[in-house]
């Protein structure tokens, strides 16, 4: 067995209590299981230290590479923004509101500005459910706060910026923010949520019914109405985005439905064409997908559990090379006798935290 591929998984770099790159308060001092991993075997496999330099040589790499913003729970028991440096350090909360839980965070296309949503805090936030709640926009630093309220379902940015777009039981409708007039309806074609405008303006994607016998990934021609599907049609698939050149898109593949096994990411032409592996994992399933605005790299959530309802202690974001995939982590073999063409690289786990978002 390949040492590296079993140790993939296991360097941390933003352990709870380690200084800027710490968890939420809410695990403050408790050991981080990867890195007591680690440390555990370290004297016995002289080999995991190279394999630590390789996984140290990847953080230095994305280290000056812009910002992730996301969501984790805090102390408080409320779910708030974060955001750090994409090699887990600067980790520090931008959002603190008691009184609300904080998800989807997603900047303009300029940079300026964020959209993202808030709820109450006694409701738990949902990974189905997150872009229904109130839409905020924010200055890129989350001041000058705008509250735009319940009407702008999985707002999505526009090309320039000027405009989202959102979901509502007529269809798709376009909003200019200045304004908040809605300058364009159309139908929505079965997308229900995780609606994303494309880079250029023409397309939007989204996770769709009646596409097949399950959740699919559908792309909609913003001129003609047209849907097709992007990802397989006969499992559950979500989360989905667009890359720069708003001709390819990043999306989980989830399972087979009344069948078990583990959500994967992978990507695809906008056409539906050449679908292929990113990343995989047994144990974890991985959502909230999305590559850094250089497309060198590819940052996602791994979770033990299906979302639904998130359990922060159970999801960790992750970033790995675009170059390096198709990738698989951990040591089971069966999904290397799937996929025989996989590497075996570095990934570099990022803590706790949930639907992260690549600034510049």
């Amino acid at each position: 067995m390949n040492l590296r591929a079993v140790v993939v998984a296991m360097v941390c770099v933003g352990c709870p209590g380690s200084g800027p790159g710490q968890a939420p308060p809410a695990t403050a001092g408790v050991p981080c299981t990867t890195c007591a991993q680690r440390d555990s075997v370290r004297d016995t496999h002289p080999t995991l230290a190279a394999a630590d330099a390789t996984v140290q040589a990847l953080a230095d790499e994305v280290r000056d590479k812009g910002w992730i913003i996301f969501s984790a729970a805090t102390d408080g028991g409320d779910w708030d923004l974060f955001v750090m440096r994409p090699d887990g350090s600067d980790r520090r909360r931008m959002t603190d509101t008691r009184q609300y839980n904080e998800a989807g965070a997603r900047p303009s296309p300029n940079g300026r500005k964020l959209l993202y949503f808030r709820t109450p805090h006694t409701e738990r936030i949902d990974n189905n459910l997150y872009g229904t709640y109130e839409l905020v926009i924010a200055d890129f630093d989350g001041s000058n706060v705008a509250v735009y309220g319940n009407d702008y379902h999985w707002a999505s940015w526009g090309p320039d910026g000027s405009q989202i777009a959102c979901l509502d039981r007529k269809g798709i409708q376009i909003t200019d923010l200045a304004s908040r007039q809605v300058v364009r309806r159309m139908p929505r074609q079965g997308i229900v949520q995780q609606l994303v405008w494309s880079p250029d303006g023409k397309r939007f994607v989204g996770t769709a019914n009646g596409l097949g016998v399950a959740w699919s990934i559908g792309c909609l021609d913003a001129q003609t109405g047209r849907i097709h599907a992007v990802s397989e049609t006969d499992r559950y698939n979500c989360t989905p985005d667009w890359l720069a050149d708003s001709e390819h898109i990043i999306y989980s593949r989830g399972i087979v439905p009344d069948q078990s096994g583990w959500a994967q990411l992978w990507m695809a032409k906008a056409d539906g064409t050449e679908r292929q592996l990113l990343y995989a994992e047994e144990g974890r399933h991985m959502y909230g997908g999305c590559l850094s605005p250089d497309g060198a790299y590819v940052l996602f959530t791994r979770s033990e559990v299906d979302l639904g309802k998130v359990d922060n202690s159970r999801t960790r974001m992750a970033i790995i090379r675009r170059k390096d995939t198709p990738m698989i982590g951990g040591r089971d073999e069966s999904l290397r006798r799937e996929f025989s063409n996989a590497h075996t690289g570095p990934m570099l786990d990022l803590s706790w935290g949930w639907e992260p978002s690549w600034m510049n």
